[in-house]
């Protein structure tokens, strides 16, 4: 394990830029103190340390998500281009953790997160399809109106 010195620059508090090995999980910690030295980038190397951290995260992202999906599925005026922007968000939010919180996150918590995500999917995909439907409808109302 390398060991670093840290040295105050005059009365600004910086602190230099420091040569690691890139191998824990980067993050920009929320710490909202005059007195403290500001931190731009923090790079946790303890796995174990970073799964609460990324916890907290995808919590915040799954409500993030799951309020658009609700706004979808819930508005009458939604179209089906609405659906399938929703159905892109999930896909982006599965392969974020399946590909860059895999090492930092237990396989349990993984499956949980997914599970979650795979039932959202399933209620977007039968928006979407109602909304063809429905589109189907319409136009052949529309067809049938127009006379001879």
């Amino acid at each position: 394990m390398k060991t670093y010195v840290i040295k105050k620059r005059n009365k600004n508090k910086k602190i230099s830029k420091f040569n690691y090995e890139d191998e824990g999980y980067p993050f920009k910690p929320n710490i909202k103190s005059a007195n403290l030295i500001k931190i731009n980038c923090l790079n946790l190397m303890d796995k174990e340390k970073a799964s609460p951290i990324l916890k907290q995260k995808l919590d915040k992202s799954f409500r993030r998500l799951t309020a658009i999906i609700l706004s979808v599925l819930n508005d009458e005026d939604t179209t089906s281009g609405d659906a399938i922007i929703a159905l892109d968000e999930i896909a982006k939010e599965k392969s974020i953790i399946r590909n860059k919180y895999k090492e930092y996150i237990e396989k349990a918590e993984q499956e949980k997160f997914l599970k979650r995500l795979k039932v959202l999917e399933k209620e977007v995909k039968e928006k979407i399809v109602d909304l063809k439907i429905r589109e189907e409808q319409k136009y052949e109302v529309l067809e049938k109106g127009r006379g001879r």
